[in-house]
């Protein structure tokens, strides 16, 4: 239900409705994502889609909402299961609770045919049917844990997997019971069972103890999805004995998983399999134990099944959701007024004229270069430091010259050591949807206001103009405008790349606004479905510079290395004044590292010079004195920095590892790749700057000379122009 919940809010934004997720109970560790009910404060004009619970005590506090309510109905309620436990009062209050919310909301949901029949015997009327989806992609052999998979790999055959809670009405005497009689056929048989159990639990045990006398049963627990893929994928049969299923979501990953599907009908599993698979209405243990061996072995059959199931996955799409939840909940009504002057939204999280980092520093740039010929508008946060969103500016509405600023407030700052830790589980490894949008959700930075306005604004601009596709306010906004969004993705090889749950801002957008070749060929092989890519950079304007304004100011004498950004480990600071470090202890006339920018790193040693934040007219003096300026980020889409080196005829040292870096200066002959880990190289690279400077600064200038800003404003006024064509 939760899983639910979390797609949904996916598939809502793609209709253009902005919001968030509340529960009853909420683990401190998923509050960015989910907040406490208690919380809930709607307004007269807001829709509550409330997933109900059996017996939840959330269904009398949603039927008085004063705002517009839903319900979405997931369960059947399996009470003679429980006929004589302590659950059995629960479930039929909770047939009372489904009752009486009938009169309370305005609108109705279940998540099959079979639910939706029990919502209108409980009295609910025009009652909607809106399935659920599971992504095929998350299923793939390449999603699959390794270690499993080898371990899985060994074990005996025919391997019956089933995937569920070990609870009394999903039937797992059932399985045992199958398990029996095709051991008795197939003495190396293996039944796996995937999902939650209680160890203590009586009932529990009595089933451990028929499991360990018929041989070849474990119980995996609970897993994580790429576990959970290994044990589907590494089944010869899945099997689901369950007699209460309101959607068998597990069947259906079953069938993404390209595992043959053999399942008891009852509740709604016929409909979820929609024909396809082996569905059995008589639990005929040494019948079904004879199936399980055929289609084990039967090659033909076992691929008819396989391509069937394929075919009902189809159908249990993305957008056949979006397209059931859009009868229910239509798209806003948001007429746009032409006006003969093109209006701009600029999205990003962070803005100023202060504010280091280059995703920033280019939005703030375009906005300004595109005013004299659009009216442009910011949407961006309260926040000035991107490691804590912390908010730090007021409110509401100012001014950047001619252009409105509006900032939302960070509801949530960032706990930076607990976001390492969740990113360092994460990273390279594959993960369901709800894993990934919790990252993100820890990522930030959340504004619930800026995400508002950017759904109830949708009418008042022609085209949004999302920066950096890292933070909630592209990846959760674009898809509530993407007939009129523009993304400017500055992207790069790094582990959040790989995640799907950024799939829509990369596919859904009208182009994405590539900074080099490199990034929109990365863009391209990771997402095949990409958005139509575009090439159009930045414009340079150097200042007239003074580098000996530069020296006197700090001190500096002799030639000297410039390294100008934010000073992060991430960035490649660290290693770089290691590096610098062994130069020095080499060369006793090796230059100095000249280190310009803020950031929680400190670096210190012989000859290094820390400057800390500059101003503009510093950063083009000190650019223009310096031997050479470094660049020893990996991770970058366009280096900005190498470009301002260009254009006052400084050469580049540029980390080898960075194909964006590698590129420009490979195009440009200005400057020289290295490699950051290697003493040898770096201080290779330094000397062949110092023989050929001047040549390396003259191949330089000329090739900033074409990044000129009336090119990269007539680029974006026929995006524009195209946007307004089209709408």
């Amino acid at each position: 239900m939760g899983q639910a919940a979390v797609a949904w809010q996916r598939v809502l934004r793609h209709l253009g409705h902005s919001g968030e997720l509340y529960a009853d109970e909420v683990a401190p560790a998923w509050r960015s994502l989910v907040r406490p009910a208690s919380l809930l404060r709607p307004g007269a004009d807001d829709l509550v889609l409330y997933h109900h619970g059996i017996a939840s005590p959330l269904a009398g506090r949603v039927m008085h909402l004063p705002c517009r309510k839903g319900v979405v109905f997931h369960n059947v309620t399996p009470s003679r299961f429980y006929v004589g436990t302590r659950l059995e009062e629960a479930l039929v209050s909770g047939r009372a609770q489904l009752a009486a919310l009938a009169g309370f909301v305005d609108l109705s949901i279940g998540v099959s045919r079979f639910n939706a029949r029990e919502l209108e015997v409980a009295g609910h009327r025009d009652v909607k049917v809106v399935p659920l989806f599971v992504e095929p992609e998350r299923f793939t052999a390449s999603c699959a844990d390794g270690k499993l998979s080898a371990r899985l790999a060994g074990a005996g055959r025919p391997r019956v997997v089933s995937v569920s809670r070990v609870v009394p009405h999903k039937r797992m005497e059932d399985l045992l019971a199958l398990h029996g009689e095709l051991r008795r056929i197939a003495p190396r048989a293996e039944l796996w069972v995937v999902g939650g159990f209680a160890p203590g639990n009586a009932d529990f045990k009595a089933l451990k103890k028929k499991a360990d006398a018929l041989g070849g049963v474990t119980f995996l627990g609970r897993v994580s999805h790429a576990e959970l893929v290994a044990a589907y994928r590494s089944a010869d049969v899945f099997v689901s004995m369950s007699e209460h299923e309101g959607f068998g979501v597990p069947l259906v990953e079953a069938m993404a998983a390209d595992v043959p599907v053999l399942a008891f009908g009852a509740a709604a599993v016929p409909e979820t399999m929609g024909g396809r698979g082996i569905v059995f209405d008589e639990k005929h243990f040494a019948a079904l134990a004879e199936l399980v061996q055929l289609v084990t072995t039967d090659v033909a059959l076992r691929e008819k099944l396989v391509s069937g199931q394929r075919e009902r996955v189809a159908e249990l799409s993305f957008s056949a959701t979006r397209d059931a939840l859009a009868h229910c909940v239509p798209a806003p009504s948001r007429k746009s007024t032409r006006s003969s002057r093109p209006r701009v939204a600029v999205v990003v999280q962070r803005y100023g004229e202060e504010l280091t980092g280059g995703a920033e520093s280019l939005a703030r740039q375009v906005a300004l270069h595109l005013t004299p010929h659009v009216k442009v508008e910011v949407l961006t946060t309260c926040a000035t430091d991107h490691l804590t969103w912390a908010n730090e500016l007021p409110p509401g509405r100012s001014t950047d010259g001619a252009i409105a600023v509006h900032r939302f407030p960070v509801s949530r700052p960032r706990r930076l050591r607990e976001f390492n830790r969740l990113s360092d589980s994460l990273f390279g490894k594959s993960l369901d949807f709800v894993s990934e949008t919790h990252w993100l959700a820890e990522q930030g930075p959340l504004a619930p206001g800026l995400l508002e306005a950017i759904a109830t604004r949708a009418a008042d601009f022609d085209a949004f103009l999302f920066f950096t596709y890292l933070y909630v306010p592209t990846a959760w906004g674009v898809p509530l405008v993407a007939q009129k969004s523009l993304v400017v993705p500055t992207a790069h090889d790094e582990a959040p790349l790989a995640f799907r749950a950024l799939d829509d801002v990369f596919t859904t957008p009208r182009a994405l606004i590539c900074s080099t070749p490199e990034e929109a060929a990365l863009i391209e092989r990771r997402f095949p479905t990409a958005a139509r890519r575009r090439i159009i950079g930045t414009g340079i304007e150097p200042m007239p510079a003074k580098p000996q304004r530069f020296r006197e100011h700090f001190g500096i004498t002799g030639p000297y290395l410039l390294y100008l950004g934010r000073m992060e480990a991430g960035k490649g600071v660290v290693d770089l004044v290691r590096r610098h470090q062994a130069l020095v202890s080499a060369f006793h006339d090796a230059p100095a590292l000249v280190l310009a920018g803020a950031g929680n790193v400190k670096p210190s040693g012989t000859r290094v010079i820390c400057v800390g934040r500059i101003d503009e007219q510093s950063k083009w003096d000190g650019l223009a004195g310096a031997l050479a300026v470094v660049v020893p980020s990996r991770y970058e889409s366009l280096s900005l920095l190498t470009l301002e080196a260009f254009a006052v005829g400084t050469p580049v040292l540029g980390n080898a590892a960075s194909d964006v870096v590698v590129g420009q200066l490979e195009r440009s002959g200005g400057g020289v790749p290295f490699a950051l880990d290697d003493d040898a190289s770096f201080g290779a690279a330094v000397r062949r700057v110092g023989e050929d400077r001047a040549a390396m600064g003259k191949a330089g200038k000329k090739y900033a000379a074409q990044f000129r800003w009336d090119v990269v404003v007539r680029a974006y006024l026929e995006e524009f122009e195209q946007i307004r064509r089209k709408s």
